[in-house]
């Protein structure tokens, strides 16, 4: 009963006077309305990917540096990540360059193992990929992509040439890559 009493009791708001029980109303009302909203934003789900290896035998070796030879230019710099799964080459380039930057491939597992470079050259730039010695072998599946098999325990460079086109302005550019293992 005393609920009831409390209830209907009226509240002033300005010179509007309302009952209790219609106040609770709105605000079970205003309560159930904003859930709703909220509801379809917080539903749904995460899509997308993420640049990360969990295992992978064939990586850039990290003892061992880029080798970034034959530039005409002034300055050139190679580096990897901490995974040695891709790297960045900044070069300075000239028409008339031949640039080759070695990078040091290691198959660390006990087999063969297949993998996939996949580069991006900057444009007006042809790109040229082999290896500079036994136990790697490569095959060009794409513009920018090849496919690599690698013996197992081998530990040998990878030689990407890069070539100017005659219309290419002096300057500084990036060859970036990245090795992804793959199965079979």
């Amino acid at each position: 009963m005393k609920v009831l009493s409390i209830m209907g009791r009226k509240i002033r708001v300005g010179r509007i006077g309302m009952p209790l029980w219609s106040l609770a109303l709105a605000g079970a009302a205003v309560v159930a309305a904003a859930g709703q909203a909220v509801g379809p934003v917080l539903s749904g789900s995460v899509t997308g990917s993420a640049g990360l290896t969990v295992e992978q035998s064939v990586l850039l070796d990290p003892t061992s540096p880029i080798g970034i030879s034959g530039h005409a230019g002034d300055d050139a710099l190679g580096v990897m990540n901490d995974e040695g799964t891709s790297f960045t080459a900044a070069i300075e380039l000239h028409v008339g360059d031949t640039v080759v930057v070695s990078l040091p491939v290691v198959n660390v597992s006990d087999a063969d193992a297949n993998a996939v470079l996949e580069l991006v050259p900057p444009a007006g730039v042809d790109v040229e990929v082999a290896p500079s010695g036994a136990g790697i072998s490569e095959a060009q599946m794409s513009k920018s992509s090849w496919l690599l098999k690698v013996d197992t325990g081998n530990s040998n460079t990878l030689d990407i040439t890069l070539e100017p086109k005659d219309d290419l302005k002096p300057g500084f550019y990036t060859l970036t890559g990245r090795i992804v293992q793959i199965t079979g």
